[in-house]
């Protein structure tokens, strides 16, 4: 029986191991995937913004060349805008060093800060830097597909990885069952006497 229980052992952390590695891919994915998500966030604001500094300064450009004055009513939208956007990417930004850190603090060790962040705070940023309603046409259009696809590669990485997890754990399931099985037969005299 003891050889059964190494046996036993000996596969439980196995599985116990190709569990936690499993888990740690689909941690990382989500990880790589929130900071992919600020990124688009900050490159989208950042063109916004610059699409609102080219139109005040084509505004400037032509009531100069006409020797007219730029109604403020569109100069205010236009600084709205950027000010929005600003405030927006630096938001996207601490969050995205937050989660570097963290996962800095994971690799390197920093004792002195433990600083815990939660995922809630993640999309919650990434939900409040999304301009989808605040402007008639979104910066996210174009994205939208290819983040879909990108989800999609992953989803189906992550699955496949789950299935060999499984398979690798049935197969170890009938190897014990197997060795028990012999164990049971090799223990028993034919007559069903013990020695």
């Amino acid at each position: 029986m003891t050889i059964f229980d190494t046996v036993k052992g000996t596969v439980s952390t196995a599985v116990d191991t190709i569990s936690s590695v499993a888990q740690s891919i689909v941690e990382k994915n989500r990880t790589n995937a929130k900071l992919n998500r600020l990124r688009l966030v900050m490159k989208s604001e950042s063109e916004l913004m610059n699409r609102a500094y080219i139109a005040l300064g084509k505004q400037l450009y032509e009531s100069q060349k006409k020797g007219e004055t730029v109604s403020a009513e569109n100069q205010e939208k236009l600084f709205e805008v950027i000010e929005k956007s600003k405030a927006k990417i630096a938001r996207a930004r601490e969050c995205y060093r937050q989660i570097v850190d963290s996962q800095n603090d994971i690799f390197y060790g920093n004792p002195d800060e433990e600083k815990s962040y939660s995922s809630n705070e993640v999309v919650d940023i990434t939900v409040a830097c999304s301009n989808e309603s605040d402007y008639e046409s979104s910066p996210f259009e174009n994205i939208e597909a290819q983040v879909k696809t990108a989800v999609d590669e992953i989803s189906g990485e992550v699955e496949e990885v789950a299935e060999k997890v499984e398979e690798k754990a049935e197969e170890i399931k009938e190897e014990i069952t197997s060795a028990d099985e012999e164990t049971d037969s090799d223990s028993e005299s034919p007559e069903g006497e013990l020695f």
